[in-house]
């Protein structure tokens, strides 16, 4: 699986998804890109964007795009702080399907937050 990472994610990061094929918005000089245009230039090359911006859910329609997000959600966006989420990450590739986002949390205290506060996949759409 090709899998592409947001700018807002620690490059060392890439190592833990071995087998699968990794690339950086950095390192593909896409950091700039809003989500809009990058989930479109990156659908063409990438089946997952890895991202820890939750605001993507209320910004795009991902059903319009070949691509498939996975939001992860933590405190921070230190690799020490998303680790804890590889083995349900790993997991969540093995059934995300193109045009769909998932999240997944670190933990339930920040799932509830989300939950009480209408955020992410708690929240209304339009």
């Amino acid at each position: 699986m090709k899998i592409l990472f947001d700018h807002n994610l620690p490059r060392k990061l890439r190592r833990d998804f071995f087998p699968h094929e990794v690339g950086l918005t950095k390192e593909l000089g896409w950091a700039g890109l809003g989500n809009g245009f990058l989930l479109s230039v990156a659908q063409s090359d990438f089946d997952v964007l890895i991202t820890a911006d939750a605001n993507i859910y209320h910004q795009q329609n991902v059903a319009l795009y070949d691509i498939a997000v996975v939001v992860l959600r933590v405190y921070d966006n230190s690799y020490e702080s998303i680790v804890p989420l590889l083995p349900d990450t790993m997991q969540m590739l093995e059934q995300v399907q193109v045009g769909e986002i998932h999240f997944v949390y670190v933990d339930e205290a920040l799932r509830q937050s989300d939950q009480r506060r209408g955020k992410g996949p708690f929240a209304k759409k339009p």
